[in-house]
């Protein structure tokens, strides 16, 4: 409590020295706070329109594109966050983080008795913000953005997958976790597996052959671990003691636990000061271990994303009346399809999920037995098929669940059999309209998977092969991008195997994207551009950089939206292409064969390490995605409250545009943020712009990507 006392005494005096005239105005008792509010209001007004008239045009909405965001200076866009303060001085907000209780924005108030010496129900948090705010104003404290040999060097501090010291120590798990498994065949007790020893192999033959089954995919899925204590005998025993009491809660209270032999291997289990470079492994670690606040908050988190709840006859959250279960919609042209097929489980478990909440209900997608094909689901696929090819809007198609790669080879073939039939009845209905009726032919087909990740192995010729047999068929009847998408958070998750999965994909004449997750430990300085580049190397195209969805239960993992920000302008934007490509890239996506030589061709000619086509952007809490915000609020504990502007480059349903935005509280203050990058042995002081990234913009889509929709 006396550090708490003396740290704010400290910023109130740090106040006091950079912005003086504005903290006399706080201090002057003749102004009650109602006036103080309106005094505020009428300075910071005067001064935006005679000083920073760019500011003022984008805070009453004259001039807001992308390009005017860009054009707003620290000091401006401290200018706009101080009037949208003001603004919302008092306004109460539902906060999903607190199960829909209400709090109370009040900077000015609060920030009035700080100042004053009175007491105050405020954080420490809270006081740095609103410091940093104050410095901002008088431009004590500006935005340097760093220059690109910095980003270069940042950087270099993040391994990849395909580093030869990463690689030998991923061989010595392997090769322990192979004797494990050897072991733990011995002492099955199931009868009839089809994973057994014969009589009479010697020690030496069991490893080979264990070593033989680990090039398949059913076999890591079959000895995938699910408890806590199995999960720390396979790594090593190296789980702390308090992480391995999280896991053993979570597993009491009904979280399922569930990871592949293969995966397990990835995760560096010699102590901190014998890695090479510690934390390398951080990002790997956020999907497989659980936070405090996930069990806690188990039994009682609510959907994050509306649109995806839905009763059967009445229209989702976005306006849509949908055939069944299997279709999520929150966009006129795109839809995702779930099948029922083993697409509905996956090949890990992320901690993020947002199935989680789906799991509150004993609805686990990991008992993979229960998720083969039921005989009803022929007719149930010829219905959704039905929905696609009698609307008039849609033409992608995203085939997701679960994972679309957990569908045996055989089902999805029946899937993407069904999306050709559907797509070339499309096409010959059109025949019978006029050209004001046409209906929107097929054009995209994407699958969305994390397997490249979680179990290469199950990238087989014969799936590339059905992938490949889709794409020739698919030329006929209009649909002219086929795309992978995966979930690549971090450049440690590209292995060996990763690489050759995604070039069987890459053969069969298959784009692939990547989604990160932008978690804590992936929101490094310089890991989501080390990944970038990776990425590049293998061929793959970076898509979108998605900020934690969730509320509470998200908290540890999630990274402040001014984090997302800040990497988006000073990280990120190496790699922005030239508008000179832009014409050469739109042919990418149909030479996906070529994508490594294509990439470089850019690469080399700009001298840049990576391109990023992708956009920083977050799944908003209402429907649809945006990274078009400004922070109007704040709470008494730090949390920033956001205004979100939704996608204005792409046509929505009238109920969105009816909505006009959406208000998200962040579930962590940035000084607890940047606490735990420091935890992880971070510089602090390389954030120090994080503050001033109030307001952000969401990027216009890249060309490469013209007409995506998702």
């Amino acid at each position: 409590m006396n550090t708490q006392y003396e740290r704010i005494t400290e910023l109130v005096e740090r106040m006091k020295q950079d912005n003086p005239e504005v903290v006399a105005l706080f201090l002057d008792r003749k102004l009650d706070d109602a006036a103080l509010v309106a005094h505020l209001r009428e300075h910071f007004s005067a001064v935006m329109q005679q000083h920073y008239p760019k500011a003022w045009a984008y805070y009453t909405g004259e001039e807001q594109t992308e390009q005017d965001y860009y054009k707003l200076m620290s000091i401006s866009m401290a200018h706009l966050r101080m009037m949208d303060y003001l603004d919302h001085e008092g306004e109460a907000f539902e906060d999903g983080n607190l199960h829909g209780r209400k709090v109370v924005s009040q900077p000015i108030t609060l920030l009035r008795k700080v100042l004053l010496g009175q007491d105050c129900s405020c954080s420490v948090d809270f006081v740095e913000d609103m410091a940093h705010l104050l410095a901002q104003l008088s431009g004590v404290e500006d935005r340097d953005i760093p220059p690109r040999s910095k980003v270069l060097e940042w950087m270099e501090r993040h391994p990849s997958g395909l580093d030869q010291p990463v690689i030998a120590w991923r061989a010595k798990n392997k090769e322990r976790i192979v004797e494990l498994l050897v072991e733990r065949i011995e002492n099955q007790t199931k009868a009839g597996s089809f994973y057994h020893f014969k009589q009479g192999m010697t020690k030496i033959e069991k490893r080979k052959q264990v070593l033989l089954w680990w090039k398949e995919d059913r076999f890591h899925l079959h000895f995938a671990i699910r408890s806590a204590d199995d999960l720390n005998r396979y790594l090593d025993y190296s789980m702390d003691e308090k992480t391995l009491g999280i896991m053993h809660e979570a597993e009491q209270k009904g979280i399922p636990i569930f990871a592949t032999p293969y995966f397990l291997s990835l995760i560096d289990t010699r102590p901190l000061e014998q890695q090479e470079r510690a934390h390398s492994d951080e990002a790997i670690r956020s999907y497989l271990f659980y936070s405090r606040d996930l069990v806690e908050e188990f039994g009682s988190i609510v959907a994050w994303e509306k649109e995806d709840i839905a009763k059967p006859g009445e229209p989702n959250a976005a306006g849509w009346l949908l055939p069944s279960h299997n279709v999520h919609r929150r966009y006129p042209n795109v839809a995702i399809f779930i099948p029922d097929t083993m697409g509905r489980a996956c090949g890990g478990l992320c901690s993020y999920c947002q199935r989680m909440y789906d799991f509150q209900g004993g609805r686990f997608n990991f008992e993979l037995e229960k998720l083969r094909p039921k005989k009803s689901w022929k007719e149930q696929l010829a219905l959704n098929m039905e929905y696609f090819r009698n609307d008039p809007y849609l033409w992608d198609i995203l085939i997701t669940g679960g994972d679309a790669f957990m569908s045996s080879v055989k089902s999805l073939k029946t899937i993407l059999d069904a999306v050709l039939t559907m797509a070339a009845q499309k096409i010959e209905d059109n025949k019978a309209r006029s050209l004001e009726e046409q209906y929107a032919p097929m054009r995209r087909v994407r699958l969305g998977t994390k397997i490249p990740v979680y179990l290469p192995q199950r990238v087989t010729t014969e799936l590339a092969q059905v992938l490949a047999d889709f794409k020739k068929k698919a030329a006929m009847v209009g649909i002219d991008q086929c795309v992978v998408q995966t979930h690549v958070s971090s450049a440690m998750e590209v292995t060996p195997e990763t690489k050759k999965a995604v070039r069987r994909l890459l053969d069969a004449g298959w784009a692939v994207t990547n989604q990160e997750v932008f978690t804590v430990a992936a929101s490094r300085r310089g890991h989501s551009a080390k990944l970038r580049k990776v990425l590049n190397d293998i061929g793959v195209l970076p898509y979108y950089n998605f900020s934690v969805k969730g509320f509470k239960e998200n908290r540890e993992l999630f990274s402040t939206n001014a984090r997302s920000t800040q990497e988006q302008v000073e990280e990120s934007s190496i790699g922005q292409i030239a508008q000179r490509y832009h014409a050469t890239i739109r042919t990418f996506m149909k030479d996906a064969q070529n994508m490594v030589e294509q990439i470089d061709s850019i690469r080399q000619g700009d001298e840049i390490p990576f391109i990023s086509p992708d956009r920083n952007t977050l799944n908003l809490p209402g429907v649809g995605k945006s990274n078009t915000y400004r922070t109007i609020g704040i709470t008494e504990d730090g949390r920033r409250i956001l205004r979100f502007e939704f996608d204005h480059t792409r046509p929505h349903s009238k109920v969105i545009e009816d909505m006009g935005f959406v208000i998200v509280i962040e579930s962590k203050s940035i000084a607890r943020y940047l606490n735990q990058l420091s935890e992880m042995g971070e510089n602090v002081s390389e954030y120090d712009t994080i503050w001033g990234y109030s307001a952000g913009s969401l990027e216009p889509r890249s060309p490469v990507f013209e007409g995506t929709t998702k």
